[in-house]
């Protein structure tokens, strides 16, 4: 793909995951408070936001849990090195299926009560998806591209 539309998809990226610390925005810049409802419902469509799993700062809570904060590190750091070294998978999920593994196991295992939840191992699990996920996502975004100039 294109330089243009790796950056396109880095920035995107990067705007998504930089909403998460909305909150840590707001002390910065106050008339962005209006957005806040926007961003929470935004942000609730794709994660619970269970206030127990969600990463406390000294400025305020991020608006995705632990997990979901790792998948969005991974996209993101993924599409960083993507710039420089193109990362080619075949089209099976063989990748993703290793991958998710360990969260799967993880969230058995927290919800079994056999340990305890750990936001540490959930944004870890949630990374190791998030940077194999990434490499699909641009496949087919790639795909799309394709297709979309065949018309």
């Amino acid at each position: 793909m294109i330089i243009q539309f790796r950056i396109i998809l880095f920035v995107l990226l990067l705007l998504w995951t930089s909403g998460i610390f909305y909150q840590c925005l707001l002390e910065k810049f106050s008339f962005l408070l209006y957005g806040y409802p926007f961003a929470y419902n935004a942000y609730s469509l794709v994660c619970h936001q269970d206030p127990a799993k969600v990463i406390n700062l000294s400025c305020g809570n991020s608006l995705v849990c632990s997990r979901c904060l790792g998948i969005y590190f991974g996209l993101l750091s993924n599409s960083i090195v993507h710039f420089f070294y193109e990362i080619r998978t075949n089209k099976n999920f063989t990748l993703v299926l290793i991958a998710i593994i360990p969260m799967i196991i993880d969230v058995i295992l927290t919800t079994a009560s056999i340990y305890n939840y750990s936001k540490a191992v959930a944004i870890t699990t949630g990374f190791l998806f998030g940077s194999i996920l990434f490499l699909y996502l641009y496949n087919g975004l790639q795909n799309l591209i394709i297709e979309t100039a065949k018309r």
